[in-house]
């Protein structure tokens, strides 16, 4: 038996994904997954940065990426991510601040949400920065 991957998008499909489980091979392991981010959504956030670095151009699009994801991100992840939390908290979180916003260069935080995590993050940085004045509307299938 091969690897499966099953969308649930119908019955039907439901119906052969529980088939699967059913004669999976002893020791086999099935995740239930929530679906992955849209190709908008990833280049939203790219979008985002660069406008604001526009706005602000004191620092440019990495280093609001990076600041979006230690001050947006990594609370979103902290909150719904047992793992993430006790990753970041040991590693990450006694280092001073200026550190920690390097660390994110590197630190995975965006690339590991999922599709309701990336519209949270970009909902947060949109009400942050909308009210100092950044217009960061996007389109509807980017949100």
């Amino acid at each position: 038996m091969e690897r499966q991957v099953y969308t649930l998008t119908t019955p039907k499909v439901r119906g052969f994904a529980a088939k699967a489980v059913v004669s999976a091979p002893e020791g086999w392991t099935v995740r239930i997954a929530p679906p992955p981010r849209t190709g908008a959504q990833n280049a939203g956030t790219h979008v985002i940065y660069e406008m604001m670095a526009q706005a602000f151009p004191h620092d440019d699009a990495a280093g609001w990426k990076r600041y979006c994801k230690l001050h947006f991100g990594v609370p979103i992840l902290r909150a719904e991510d047992d793992h993430f939390r006790e990753v970041y908290d040991q590693s990450i979180k006694p280092l001073p601040y200026e550190t920690k916003l390097a660390v994110m260069a590197y630190f995975p935080v965006t690339s590991i949400m999922d599709r309701g995590q990336i519209a949270r993050y970009i909902d947060a940085i949109r009400a942050d920065f909308e009210p100092r004045g950044v217009d960061l509307s996007l389109s509807e299938a980017t949100a």
